[in-house]
């Protein structure tokens, strides 16, 4: 999280949320800003596997353990898989379906990781980081690395290995060492205040951005129709 007050802005109204679109669509390349949206505005950047609380006596993470997860999860899908991956791809298919990973999502769409920041129901305000990374750094999968041997914390564009990476514009960074917070000073947070957040979900629906597009399948079609039909918009 930034130190610098001036990096902080707020979404309060509608009125921002079209000046945020206005900020961040306009004369910017693409590959300036990646983008991630969260649920909570105390929430760190820390990926999943780093948050993970046990009543073990030790620390939890070790890399041990990662490699064990990451394996089971290879043995286990192995049927769901047509091709050959590498630990990269099954890395990001981990991520995507709610494997804990030392990968954080993000998105080159500002419009998708806004709808991951007020998806879900919540009564407190919710945030955007959003970092101005450019293309420096980036690896594609490099075969001399694997994913547990990365010295610092890198963008990682994976192969399309699931239609939901396509579909949200997927990105993440991987990180050497996922119990600390990832810090930047390039990095900036825009706070969504509570009273705007379904606002923004109704307008983002109407603009395409919604469970059934962000999660092109069955179960994304079905929770789509259920919001749709079940909430007072």
């Amino acid at each position: 999280m930034p130190k610098n007050e001036e990096k902080m802005k707020e979404i309060v109204k509608l009125e921002d949320f079209y000046k945020f679109i206005e900020e961040y669509t306009k004369s910017k390349s693409k590959t300036d800003y990646i983008f991630r949206g969260v649920k909570s505005e105390k929430h760190q950047l820390i990926p999943s596997i780093g948050r993970i609380k046990t009543n073990e006596p030790e620390e939890y993470f070790t890399v041990t353990k990662e490699k064990e997860m990451l394996k089971l999860f290879k043995q286990k899908t192995y049927s769901f898989v047509n091709r050959e991956m590498n630990d990269w791809e099954y890395l990001a298919l981990a991520q995507h379906h709610g494997l804990p990973t030392r990968l954080l999502d993000w998105s080159w769409n500002p419009l998708v990781a806004l709808y991951f920041a007020v998806e879900e129901e919540w009564q407190e305000k919710s945030a955007l980081y959003v970092w101005k990374k450019g293309m420096s750094g980036l690896l594609e999968q490099p075969i001399d690395k694997t994913p547990f041997c990365i010295d610092e914390v890198e963008v990682f564009i994976p192969k399309h290995c699931t239609n939901r990476i396509t579909a949200q514009s997927g990105i993440f960074t991987i990180h050497p060492e996922p119990t600390r917070e990832f810090e930047d000073e390039n990095m900036s947070k825009i706070i969504i205040c509570k009273e705007v957040r379904k606002d923004i979900k109704n307008k983002l629906e109407r603009l395409g951005i919604h469970r059934g597009t962000l999660f092109p399948d069955i179960d994304g079609v079905a929770q789509y129709i259920k919001w749709l039909r079940t909430n007072i918009h």
